[in-house]
């Protein structure tokens, strides 16, 4: 029997778990089907975008230690990290993060207090 891994897209249960918003799954192809049918999931990608897998090898290779190189637009700076180096940078100058903050929330915290 072949599995298929689902993303949770709303809260349901499937048999004795409780699955919320987000978490990730197995479950049987025709389960699977059912599943995405009625909008409680969705097939999980097994692959990485490829524009998405670039940009990440761009953010590796960059040695600049500025928080927005000249080769990447706003968008770009949601990469795992380029967070830590936010707060790192935020722990430094003595803001208490919150772990729900992104990188514009933390960009913003980070001007605040160098002013």
């Amino acid at each position: 029997m072949k599995l298929r891994k689902l993303i949770t897209t709303k809260p349901h249960k499937y048999g004795t778990r409780h699955m919320v918003a987000g978490d990730e799954y197995e479950v049987p192809a025709r389960h699977a089907i059912a599943l995405v049918a009625g909008k409680k999931a969705r097939f999980a990608d097994d692959n990485k975008p490829v524009r998405a897998a670039k940009v990440e090898q761009q953010l590796v290779s960059d040695s600049d230690d500025s928080i927005v190189g000249p080769a990447h637009g706003v968008g770009a700076m949601t990469s795992d990290m380029a967070i830590d180096r936010l707060r790192l940078e935020a722990t430094q100058l003595g803001i208490d993060i919150d772990g729900r903050w992104g990188v514009a929330r933390l960009q913003h915290e980070i001007a605040q207090a160098k002013r």
